[in-house]
């Protein structure tokens, strides 16, 4: 198991018409993670704060979800149990939110 302190990044690519990824970077210069199913995640405030914490385990995204952000982004899954709009926000947020990731495989 891996314990890494790092925040969090909607990762997107040219050509992929607005969609993200949901990613991890790590602090220590490793390169950014995907965020797996399985694996655990502690999102904070920006207080240091716990926003969110645990295993994740993606759904996919009904259709008729939306977030509030003024760009669009978007994404074809999201943590099972959390609002859509929670988590792309967390993911999309400046500065960006700290978190700590478990890696369980």
């Amino acid at each position: 198991m891996s314990h890494l302190t790092g925040h969090l990044e909607a990762y997107w690519e040219q050509g992929w018409e607005g969609r993200i990824e949901f990613f991890f970077v790590p602090d220590d210069g490793q390169r950014p993670l995907p965020i797996q199913a399985g694996d655990h995640l502690t999102i904070f405030n920006e207080d240091g704060t716990v926003l969110w914490s645990g295993q994740i385990e993606w759904v996919r995204k009904n259709w008729w979800q939306r977030h509030q952000l003024d760009n669009d982004v978007w994404s074809w899954h999201k943590q099972k149990g959390v609002k859509y709009a929670d988590w792309i926000g967390w993911f999309w947020h400046k500065p960006p939110l700290p978190a700590h990731y478990e890696i369980r495989s």
